[in-house]
């Protein structure tokens, strides 16, 4: 075609989306599969996210099986009525390996000719494709071939037609000459030459189809686009193999402003473009299968477009990031697409269709997205088909019927999970995770909560959520006595291997309460733990401070302080238990009858409670994860915490409640109590300083997640200004401490105050 490349871009960025899908939907669980419509060569037609067509990869796999093209192997059967449509595949897709010693009939002699012949023109032109060209794989036209004559393959199959009298042979030699006359540019001569040979003379079959699709193509290199985007439209329709090449084409006279209406006659053109246009358009779904239906209620078609509707209602219904949320599934959008396609399936099964299991399914669906479960499972009853279908919405009818779990419940769920496993490689949309998704938010309904947590999530998952709530409910439920099947499968299948379950909880207990700034109960949980210990030991330099900002740095190059040293019971490394000792220890020294002690254990004590803040240089490490990750606000985030989330019950369920780490517990406020005590006890103008500008660091950090009432704004360069507050700290660091060292150290080290003090 003239101007392809340019085509084909433009192809690519406007409109081949129209098949896969067009609008990014998210995730969305599938219950109802595509595939069960009965017209299986549509399949590409299917809605697909990923793809430009039903689950079409463009990646190469070495493993795959090879799939040949379905409608030419199904019509060579149709003569070779005594061949394997494996023989078929081998002889007529890898030609030169195929074994001819057992067949030797008249007409497998004929058959032997022909393949020769196309194999002979797939020589030819094999610089249009890296496959064989009789299956019509069509590649760019490289310039240094356009000049080649078809004349001479033209004489030859014409001298071989006379030599034979199958139809279907004639017409397969009608498609090799058309095929040649359109790859050297002889359109005018391919088009007359279907008009005279082949229109209204030629079976209307797959071969047929193929040469039309070729006849289209020399219309459209032509000029004459109205025809061509008819032909596509008939190819797409009546051709099994050609379809999506068909769409493609059709598309390409899209562009020209023309879809063959004009060319169109009676009903089965009517359809043959009605579909097209569906295809093309999801704005008017519901109103095209309705006329789709006046003209055939019983043509196959009727279910493509139907599936299609369909699964664009899954996809507002059953949203998989329900969980973040407190929407109901089925969650029904107000428009009532759902409803409308259950009427439509309630008609055509009023109606004299005959194929009643499929509308009968449908409307058993539709009227579980209704919310009618009673009459849901009345209509699937009546399905007699679909088996596999009509086991999964049973399984799903039964689940989203359940109000509280009893034993019973759970004794089914226990035995359908076995009988069905989900596999870590299953897809996030599989059938199994919404009845999952629904039982924890049935849980969660009732106040189950250990249970609602523990359907999606490993006891490990408690880290850095900080819910007290949560971890008393896990307790709770290990201890409880006689557990289902289930119960006992929650436990085993989410308790990671090695870890003891109580000695986890009570761990996470101890540090929930270090970030509650209560050592005492802390150390009471982990002495409870005998066995679990942290992925990350406490090192003494909690305790130090640092000012230079670098996260990235090793915590030997930025904590410098070394003033923690002047306690030996602060040993280079410790347990979070003995960390809780320490803080213990610390808190004691405070009452100290020597001033310096109670000093410095306020000092101590500032550097540990700002270092485990969200922009401390240790944020994290009490639940063993690194500075990089934690470095969150809530201000700017306002991120739902996960405590809050379990007692309001606030989304759907818990199966995400991981990712909403409480990071922000105000240690800033805290720290600050401490470094402003140090500084009421000390003399020492040096330290005082240092305070100062530690106490600096402590009002950004509450800025960063509460905000501040007086700030100054800062320009930095012509391009972008932004906010600081109104340091009370450095103001009293500028105002009263100008004289020290520490003080000349940090206008040359400290950006911010050096803005601070430039105002």
């Amino acid at each position: 075609m003239k101007n392809i490349l340019t085509l084909i871009t433009l192809f690519f960025t406007s409109i081949t989306l129209a098949c896969g899908g067009g609008e990014w939907y998210g995730g969305f669980y599938n219950l109802f599969k595509q595939t069960n419509i009965s017209a299986e060569e549509f399949y590409p037609f299917l809605r697909d996210e990923y793809n430009h067509f039903y689950e079409e990869h463009y990646y190469y796999d070495a493993n795959a099986k090879k799939v040949y093209p379905k409608g030419n192997v199904k019509l060579w059967g149709s003569i070779l009525t005594n061949w394997t449509a494996k023989e078929i595949e081998m002889a007529v897709y890898n030609y030169p390996d195929f074994d001819w010693e057992n067949k030797k009939s008249a007409l497998e002699n004929d058959v032997k000719n022909y393949l020769e012949f196309a194999q002979k023109c797939s020589e030819v032109f094999s610089h249009r494709s890296a496959v064989s060209t009789w299956d019509y794989d069509a590649a760019l036209l490289r310039s240094e071939y356009e000049t080649l004559d078809a004349q001479e393959l033209v004489d030859e199959a014409n001298t071989l037609i006379g030599t034979i009298s199958d139809e279907q042979l004639k017409a397969r030699y009608y498609y090799q000459i058309i095929r040649a006359l359109h790859y050297t540019k002889n359109y005018s001569d391919a088009i007359v030459f279907f008009e005279n040979t082949i229109e209204n003379k030629v079976t209307k079959n797959e071969i047929y189809y193929y040469i039309l699709d070729q006849v289209a193509g020399c219309h459209y290199s032509s000029g004459n686009y109205d025809i061509a985007a008819y032909y596509f439209t008939k190819v797409l329709n009546k051709s099994v193999d050609r379809k999506k090449s068909a769409f493609n084409s059709f598309n390409f006279c899209t562009f020209k402003n023309v879809d063959g209406a004009h060319y169109s006659k009676g009903i089965e053109d009517e359809k043959d473009l009605l579909l097209i246009r569906s295809l093309r358009d999801f704005s008017d779904e519901i109103n095209n299968i309705k006329k789709f239906i006046a003209l055939d209620a019983n043509d196959a078609r009727v279910e493509l477009l139907f599936m299609r509707a369909l699964s664009n209602v899954e996809r507002d219904v059953w949203k998989t990031d329900s969980y973040e949320h407190k929407k109901e599934l089925p969650y029904l959008k107000a428009n009532n697409k759902h409803a409308n396609l259950l009427q439509i399936a309630e008609k055509q099964i009023a109606s004299g269709v005959k194929k009643k299991d499929f509308w009968r399914m449908a409307s058993s669906y539709l009227s579980f997205v209704n919310k009618d479960l009673t009459a849901a499972k009345h209509k699937l009853k009546e399905v007699k088909t679909f088996s596999d279908q009509k086991k999964i919405l049973n399984i799903v009818y039964e689940v989203f019927t359940w109000e509280t779990i009893s034993p019973e419940n759970e004794n089914y769920i226990h035995k359908v999970l076995l009988e069905n496993p989900i596999k870590k490689d299953e897809s996030a949309e599989d059938w199994r995770l919404i009845i999952l998704d629904k039982i924890a938010h049935t849980y969660l309904n009732n106040g189950e909560i250990a249970k609602a947590f523990l359907v999606h999530n490993t006891i490990e998952n408690t880290n850095k959520i900080q819910s007290l709530e949560l971890l008393n409910d896990l307790e709770k439920f290990y201890l409880k006595p006689d557990k289902s099947n289930y119960e006992k499968q929650l436990l085993n299948a989410n308790t990671t291997k090695g870890v003891d379950y109580l000695d986890y909880i009570n761990y996470q207990k101890g540090v929930y309460y270090l970030y509650e700034q209560n050592p005492t109960q802390a150390l009471v949980f982990f002495n409870k733990n005998k066995t679990y210990v942290g992925e990350k030991s406490i090192p003494a330099l909690i305790f130090s401070n640092n000012i230079k900002e670098c996260f990235d740095c090793v915590e030997s190059e930025v904590m410098a302080d070394e003033v923690y040293k002047a306690f030996p019971f602060i040993t280079t490394t410790f347990s979070r238990k003995q960390l809780a000792e320490n803080l213990i220890a610390l808190e004691r020294l405070r009452q100290d009858e020597k001033q310096w002690k109670v000093k410095l254990a306020n000092y101590l004590l500032g550097n540990y409670y700002f270092n485990i803040s969200n922009t401390g240089y240790y944020r994290g490490l009490l639940t063993s994860n690194s500075n990089c990750c934690s470095y969150s606000y809530t201000y700017n985030n306002q991120i739902k915490e996960a405590d809050a989330i379990i007692k309001n019950k606030e989304n759907y369920n818990l199966s995400t409640i991981f990712l909403h780490d409480k990071n922000y517990f105000d240690m800033s406020s805290v720290a600050m109590q401490y470094y402003q005590n140090t500084i009421n006890l000390s003399t020492d103008r040096e330290l005082n300083a240092r305070c100062l500008y530690l106490m600096a660091k402590c009002e950004l950090n509450r800025f960063y997640n509460v905000g501040a009432s007086e700030t100054f704004e800062v320009k930095e360069n012509e391009y972008y200004t932004f906010k600081l507050p109104q340091y009370k700290s450095f103001k009293t660091l500028e105002e009263e401490y100008s004289s020290t060292d520490f003080y000349d150290m940090i206008i040359d080290e400290c950006s911010y105050f050096k803005l601070y003090t430039a105002q």
